[in-house]
């Protein structure tokens, strides 16, 4: 029973000196983390652009593919196909005929064989807006009919130039220029063409030379039928 007071008072005092313990205990410091240090890069090195000053030459060694100008790259044997009309807008009542040119040029470094199954190279239409055909080039033109072979070597340029009857055509109306090479699809171009009133021209006054009559010049006989519409054919030039 001696022993029992004395026990007592250490099992009471063991849970208070071990709460004085946690207490005093040092906390562990707290870790911060180590900020990454930003690393700045080099802006990347802008590209230059290079230029061919011998754009001909570079043209020459099949080099340079770009299309020349006012040409239109056909993906059918390096050839390319063009298409002019002069003058570019009608004026009706004015303007008679239109002179469609076809321009042909090899960009490749082989020959470029086409197999025509007549005397005919080119084929011209004119539609109006509605897609109505009003003019049809070879309709009055004669063609033998034997199959024919037309070469174009590279950097060879062909021409071909038709003139068109403007007759049926009316003022405020669109129409287009449709060229091609017949058998082949591949080789086709088209343009529009305006048609519109002839500009108003600026009357002469009555005083001085104007005054004086201008003699009439004698009229020119114009050649008729298929023949006055025969194209005119340029084949063999050398590209530029």
């Amino acid at each position: 029973m001696k022993f029992r007071a004395p026990l007592c008072l250490l099992m009471l005092a063991l849970p208070l000196v071990l709460v004085a313990a946690e207490d005093t205990t040092t906390p562990a410091p707290a870790v911060t983390p180590t900020p990454t240090p930003k690393v700045k890069r080099a802006p990347a090195p802008t590209a230059t652009p290079r230029v061919f000053p011998l754009k001909r030459w570079l043209r020459a060694l099949g080099i340079d593919k770009s299309p020349t100008a006012g040409m239109t790259a056909t993906g059918f044997k390096g050839l390319e196909i063009g298409l002019k009309v002069d003058p570019p807008q009608v004026a009706v009542g004015e303007t008679k005929q239109l002179k469609a040119t076809v321009t042909l040029i090899n960009r490749g470094k082989k020959i470029a064989q086409l197999d025509f199954p007549t005397s005919q190279r080119i084929e011209v239409l004119v539609k109006n807006s509605e897609g109505k055909m009003i003019v049809q080039w070879s309709e009055d033109q004669a063609f033998d009919n034997e199959p024919s072979l037309v070469t174009v070597n590279p950097n060879e340029r062909l021409e071909y130039s038709v003139n068109l009857s403007t007759r049926d055509m009316a003022v405020g109306q669109t129409y287009t220029v449709d060229a091609y090479f017949p058998n082949f699809e591949q080789l086709r171009r088209s343009m529009t063409v305006p048609a519109g009133t002839p500009a108003p021209t600026t009357p002469k006054g009555t005083s001085g030379a104007d005054a004086k009559a201008s003699p009439t010049p004698a009229a020119e006989s114009k050649p008729s039928g298929p023949s006055a519409n025969a194209p005119k054919f340029r084949e063999g030039k050398s590209s530029q």
